[in-house]
């Protein structure tokens, strides 16, 4: 039974991008979703979320054709409250690279802004030898300034294959901007397969500077590369062997109170219809968290 100071309520679940994107996968030359965006909304709405993440190409082309304002009115308009814009990389680079870069980051500032977006998740590319943590906070401390200055919020992931291998990179990088938008991303797939226990985790994360979570799930054997794995291999939340339930039943009891996204990207996924996959998706996340979830 709940106390007179407790209220229970839906956990807000964010549909990320790869969840309605259909068949296409991090990593392609155009990453853009064959299914209209018009459709994605409503089937999103329709299956329950609370929001909805978009990648950078599917971005540009709702600028192309649709446009920004009409964009931000569908989405507001199917009763979806949360927005988030991915996913800026290259940051760290100089040359040609960070004129890319640069060229993304104020496309994704653009849309983050527009469509007044929760937080723009960052990532830290793709290597197998990680410039050093003095690099990459310097570099992210100028990102997050530039952020700040126009009302963004970021949230860097840490993954296993990237210049921030691990949580605590992540951690020590974000820690060293005093920016009121230097953010972390906590992904249970990329907690996990950098061997932080999710006992461990919140006692090397800073509850403060976590921005957003997101929730997977996942099996024991890596397939393929670790990029490969995450990609294409991904389970949904409590079919596989990361023990989604306690990582969110750890999470909650950290004290996060924002909503959680929901990122399944496999082949398996990709292969259903959209809405089918919507639905899944949505229905085994809400199913690993407590039966009561209290606002605190």
């Amino acid at each position: 039974m709940n106390s007179q100071n407790e209220e229970t309520v839906t956990p807000q679940l964010i549909a990320t991008c790869w969840v309605s994107a259909g068949d296409t996968a991090p990593g392609l030359p155009d990453e853009t979703s064959p299914i209209p965006i018009e459709e994605r909304i409503e089937l999103i709405a329709q299956t329950g979320w609370s929001g909805i993440g978009l990648v950078h190409h599917d971005l540009l082309q709702a600028r192309r054709t649709i446009g920004y304002a009409e964009l931000s009115r569908i989405i507001r308009e199917a009763g979806i409250d949360i927005v988030e814009v991915e996913f800026l990389n290259g940051w760290w680079t100089t040359g040609a690279e960070r004129a890319e870069s640069d060229i993304q980051r104020a496309e994704l500032f653009e849309a983050a802004k527009a469509l007044g977006a929760r937080h723009i998740k960052v990532g830290a590319g793709e290597t197998d030898n990680p410039l050093p943590l003095s690099t990459m906070a310097s570099a992210f401390a100028d990102l997050a300034d530039e952020a700040a200055e126009s009302g963004m919020r970021l949230a860097l992931e840490a993954t296993p294959f990237s210049h921030l291998r691990t949580t605590q990179e992540a951690v020590k990088v974000v820690t060293h901007s005093d920016s009121p938008a230097a953010g972390l991303m906590i992904d249970i797939w990329h907690t996990h397969r950098s061997g932080l226990s999710h006992d461990d985790l919140w006692d090397v994360v800073p509850m403060d500077r976590v921005f957003a979570v997101e929730i997977d799930d996942g099996h024991k054997d890596v397939v393929g590369s670790l990029f490969e794995d995450t990609i294409n291999n991904r389970a949904y939340c409590g079919e596989g062997d990361f023990d989604t339930r306690r990582f969110i039943r750890r999470t909650l009891d950290a004290g996060y109170k924002g909503p959680w996204g929901v990122e399944i990207i496999s082949a398996e996924h990709r292969s259903l219809p959209v809405a089918e996959g919507l639905k899944r998706a949505y229905e085994t996340a809400m199913n690993c968290f407590p039966s009561t979830v209290n606002a605190r």
